[in-house]
């Protein structure tokens, strides 16, 4: 079971906080594509992480061309040492069109399909002397020249795919070497959906289930021995409400019979009341907060990640509290195997 950590302070802060969850044996550093661009802080902590693997968790995929991607995908690789992990996602059409200016397309599975065999494509010619010579509905990368390659590595970036709906689940499990459930998932729709959606993709490409590194679902808290913040509760309901209500993740509520809700915060979401987000999160009780969040100390929160998925998943991302030491973590790898 490997354990990654979130980078969350600022640039300045990037290399302490790298050596920090360094020093506690966590296995992987991590960047989600929010406020920052999602390679630049790993460049800056790749120096002080150690042996752990520098990991895009996740960035935009349509928010740049493969050959963009791939370049900084394999720079990241050559820094850490063959340890970078490039993991993608669709993000929604609103924000492809109208925060990054790129085209959507309406087949947004089938695009990333073409877009991760590009990425392929293109570090074969890197890395193996194969022609590039890719052509695909929504990607077409015909010419590279040896002023344009950069140095050769053994291996190319691992790829771990974010999914939500059962297409993009198969997908992952037919190509990639990751899956990310979203956080905005319950175990339920993580048993009934996501599973059987990966099986059904590792069975068309003839891979068993350990070619695929599968990401714990649901938002994970980590608390001292008094618990979280008020201010930390607060931030899951609103971020569970803010999730809710995308008209693309409503079925996972659908499925948990809270077809109501998803409505309400889709309505209130679309209104101009400047307290909207507040008046979201408030809708969600704690019942609600229960399916999507596991919250509590290490050992508690280990023992429900058990309880909830078993063995199956690989890896689970975590911001320990202040005052964590290096055996709360081995205590908690321990509990989660």
């Amino acid at each position: 079971m490997r354990i990654g950590y979130g980078l969350r302070g600022q640039a300045s802060d990037v290399a302490t906080e790298a050596a920090w969850a360094r020093d506690l044996g966590l296995d992987a550093l991590s960047t989600s594509e929010v406020a920052y661009d999602p390679f630049l802080p790993l460049a800056l902590g790749a120096a002080t992480s150690g042996e752990m693997r520098l990991e895009t968790h996740i960035a935009v995929a349509f928010a740049r061309s493969p050959m963009v991607t791939a370049n900084a995908a394999h720079y990241l690789h050559q820094v850490c040492g063959g340890r970078f992990v490039l993991g993608l996602g669709t993000q929604i059409k609103p924000h492809i069109t109208r925060r990054f200016d790129m085209p959507w397309s309406s087949r947004p599975a089938a695009q990333m399909r073409d877009y991760i065999q590009a990425l392929h494509a293109i570090w074969a010619d890197w890395n193996d002397g194969v022609l590039l010579d890719f052509r695909s509905e929504h990607y077409n990368h015909t010419l590279m020249t040896d002023m344009f390659r950069p140095g050769r590595m053994p291996t190319a970036p691992e790829v771990h795919l974010a999914a939500v709906g059962p297409v993009m689940t198969r997908l992952a499990g037919e190509l990639a070497d990751g899956l990310i459930p979203h956080a905005f998932s319950t175990p339920e729709f993580f048993r009934e959906v996501t599973l059987p959606a990966l099986q059904e993709g590792l069975e068309r490409s003839g891979r068993e289930r350990s070619s695929v590194v599968v990401h714990c679902p649901g938002f994970v808290l980590l608390t001292g021995d008094g618990g979280p913040s008020d201010d930390e509760v607060l931030a899951l309901r609103r971020q569970i409400a803010f999730y809710g209500s995308t008209p693309a993740y409503g079925d996972v509520l659908r499925r948990r019979g809270l077809d109501d809700l998803h409505e309400q915060l889709h309505r209130l979401s679309v209104t101009k009341d400047p307290e909207r987000w507040a008046r979201m999160g408030d809708l969600v009780d704690d019942e609600v907060l229960g399916a999507f969040a596991v919250v509590g100390t290490p050992p508690e929160v280990a023992d429900e990640l058990v309880r909830r998925y078993g063995g199956e998943i690989d890896q689970v991302h975590v911001t320990p509290p202040v005052g964590t030491t290096r055996d709360d973590i081995d205590g908690f790898r321990r509990r989660l195997s």
